[in-house]
């Protein structure tokens, strides 16, 4: 794991795990820094110390087996970081210069270990970051962070690093200060040693020093004061309270800063201990790290079937959702062939690709090479002809049943044998549409999010007849394109588009309750959802959702129950109201901005308005309760992959973990309790089913209890 060199004096530890494509923090880890550390310092013959990686990358962050043993109360978990941290305080204090030379990226506790040594020095690595990443997943640095970076950086510049997990470049690193020197890759190592050698390095930290001062100033001055305000007020705008992490960031900086560094260090700990025993991490972990890892490694793709690679995509319909499939297909190296009904619009979408790649250029979110390079890969027409060569062949048009059968037929009799089709599809179930296949085994549905160049995930819909060939061609598509995939199986409105219908359709029954609109909406934000349910519907369009509730009747038949939401889809129509795309929907969109419709109050059935209090519940537990419906009905199988899919898909509060996280927040019993209070309340629709009630009695829940433990 440690290897340590001997050059003239200068003693160089290498951190190579075995095993591992990157070095990861953990608890022997630093167990075996602070040992030989130790012992070199003991060693007259040792003039100076060098920490580095054998890897492209330096320290990656935490790993699990450093979190978790992170358990017990607040206090003892603050116990067992401090412990840690103490030996990232020895290596500070060991009495020998010590130098980080990182070989990459540096990132959580593999930043704050660099922080922690005198001197900082990077190799200028392509595509190599520096930061804090903590509170991406309900954490904060506990090893040092919050009170070394602002003693180097200062309180202004360390804060958005923390808050935010905003990570830097080399170059920016070495800018801001948080690296001393950036030197080329092939010489990290003699830089390292020269500095040492030269004495340009003190055998202490500058804080250890009498006289030290905060660079940028104390917090108590009136400038940091403003900025410590400006902080907060956009820590809680964008919180809600509902993510401890920002805070306790916010409280370390401001009361840590005012205290010497080791009662900051036990300050640091003592918060790290209260916001890790708490169920935010947990949650936040289990969705973001553990989840998205397993769908980003295709976890859910069928086993013994060998890797393919998409060589070319065939995309039909080159409306919004087209380009944005045929843009990340050619970005991601497969030639595009994008069909539509006639040669000028689909030379008009090729076009409208292309400059998007000139605006990222621009930009230079791109680099001109592979502009030109995913230019020459798109080829645009209305041969049908055309997709004779493609591997798979994805239709994007209107959700229209017998428009999209015929588009079945005609790709199918020009795609080879063996070729995949796939129906991007938002609610229509893929065996009904594989009704029109003349090979259903080689059609599968791929969701797509909008826009599709900045959604990150695709559900994955498997039908009745869907192969395991064609369902592991689907996943390595979408792994190609850089995506996160979740499987659902075959049912109307799947997963994502159930719960979104849900949501939207409960605020609508709000408001015809008598709720005002900003009530709802706002309650929605309150409880973390990015917007409310009547803002979505028209950003959305109820256009849309009207036809997907006209979709249901269909679906379900007799068993539909329709109720105030329908009526309302049904009067917005009938006056042409669609949302934002008409500018007019329950708001009215002029030069003014955004306003609310005035006819919107007449939308109202009853006088009984609920408190925001109780539509945040509602419009929670809705979700929540549909979740459980799609995995009583089988359509969903993993609820963890389920939670990654409502944080990415539609952007369920994270501080939940996802709706299946909610469930299990208090316990599956005590959300059974809470939702036969809104039956009793608010009518079946809340009704958990069997299945999920009887987990709840047998006192099981989606998720074994676990500590919160990620790497971070």
């Amino acid at each position: 794991m440690l290897t340590t060199t001997l050059d003239d004096g200068i003693a160089v530890i290498t951190i190579d795990l075995p095993g591992r494509s990157m070095n990861v923090m953990d608890a022997p880890l630093i167990a075996a820094l602070d040992a030989e550390v130790a012992r070199l310092a003991s060693l007259d013959a040792v003039t100076g110390i060098v920490i580095t990686s054998g890897k492209s990358a330096f320290i990656a962050g935490a790993d699990l087996a450093m979190l978790g043993v992170l358990t017990g109360t607040p206090r003892e978990i603050a116990a067992k970081i401090g412990e840690m941290g103490d030996a990232f305080r020895r290596i500070e204090r060991c009495g020998k210069p010590v130098v980080a030379a990182a070989t990459g990226t540096a990132l959580g506790a593999g930043l704050e270990l660099m922080l922690s040594c005198h001197y900082r020095i990077a190799a200028d690595t392509k595509g190599a970051i520096f930061g804090l990443p903590e509170v991406k997943l309900g954490l904060f640095p506990g090893l040092g962070g919050t009170q070394r970076l602002p003693r180097i950086v200062g309180i202004e510049a360390a804060l958005p690093l923390m808050l935010e997990g905003r990570p830097l470049s080399p170059a920016e690193a070495l800018k801001a200060g948080l690296i001393h020197e950036l030197v080329p890759a092939d010489d990290l190592l003699l830089a390292a040693i020269r500095a040492l050698k030269e004495g340009r390095v003190a055998a202490e930290a500058p804080w250890d020093r009498k006289g030290f001062a905060l660079p940028g100033g104390a917090p108590s001055t009136s400038r940091l004061m403003d900025a410590f305000s400006l902080a907060n007020g956009r820590a809680l705008s964008a919180s809600k309270h509902n993510y401890p992490a920002p805070e306790a960031i916010l409280t370390c900086v401001f009361e840590g800063t005012r205290l010497p560094i080791d009662k900051a260090l036990r300050l640091e700990a003592k918060h790290f201990g209260v916001v890790f025993a708490g169920p935010v991490p947990r949650a936040m972990i289990r969705t973001l790290f553990f989840a998205k890892q397993a769908a980003d490694k295709l976890a859910r793709r069928p086993a013994g079937i060998a890797p393919r690679k998409v060589g070319t995509v065939g995309i039909i319909g080159a409306g919004f959702m087209g380009r944005g499939i045929a843009e990340v297909s050619a970005l991601a190296g497969m030639d595009v062939v994008l069909l539509d009904v006639d040669s000028s619009a689909a030379e008009a979408a090729r076009a409208t690709i292309l400059a998007t790649l000139d605006g990222a250029v621009e930009k230079k979110r791109l680099s001109a090479e592979k502009r030109d390079a995913a230019a020459a890969r798109l080829t645009a027409g209305t041969d049908y002809a055309l997709l004779g060569a493609c591997d798979l062949v994805i239709e994007a048009v209107f959700e229209d049943r017998d428009l999209k059968a015929r588009i079945i037929q005609a790709a199918e009799a020009a795609m080879r044998p063996g070729a995949v089709f796939a129906t991007n599809t938002s609610s229509l179930p893929i065996s009904g549409l594989a009704a029109a296949s003349g090979r259903p085994d080689n059609l599968v549905g791929l969701h797509f999010f909008s826009p599709v160049p900045r959604m990150a995930l695709v559900e994955v819909i498997r039908g009745a007849a869907t192969s395991d060939e064609t369902l592991a061609l689907a996943l390595d598509y979408v792994g190609q394109i850089r995506k996160t995939p979740i499987v659902v199986n075959d049912g109307f409105g799947f997963y994502t588009t159930r719960c979104v219908d849900a949501f939207i359709r409960e605020g609508l029954r709000l408001l015809a309750e008598g709720t005002p609109p900003a009530v709802i909406d706002n309650a929605a934000v309150a409880v973390g959802m990015p917007v409310g349910p009547i803002t979505l519907a028209d950003e959305i369009g109820l256009d849309v959702m009207h036809h997907i509730k006209q979709e249901a009747r269909i679906a379900y038949g007799e068993a539909y129950v329709a109720d105030a939401s329908d009526a309302l889809y049904d009067t917005m129509k009938a006056q042409g109201r669609f949302g934002r795309k008409t500018k007019a929907g329950f708001f009215d969109y002029g030069p003014e901005g955004k306003r609310l419709w005035a006819g919107t109050a007449a939308l109202a059935q009853e006088a009984r308005p609920s408190s925001a209090q109780d539509a945040g519940e509602r419009l929670l537990a809705i979700q929540a309760v549909t979740a459980a419906g799609a995995f009583a009905e089988g359509i969903v199988t993993d609820p963890a992959e389920a939670d990654l899919g409502a944080v990415l898909g539609w952007a369920f509060p994270s501080y939940l973990g996802g709706p299946f996280g909610l469930m299990d927040k208090d316990g599956l019993p005590a959300f059974v309790v809470v939702a036969d209070r809104l039956v009793a309340a608010h009518g079946n629709r809340f009704r958990l089913p069997p299945v999920v009630r009887e987990m709840a009695e047998r006192g099981e829940g989606f998720f074994a209890p676990a500590t919160a433990a990620a790497a971070a």
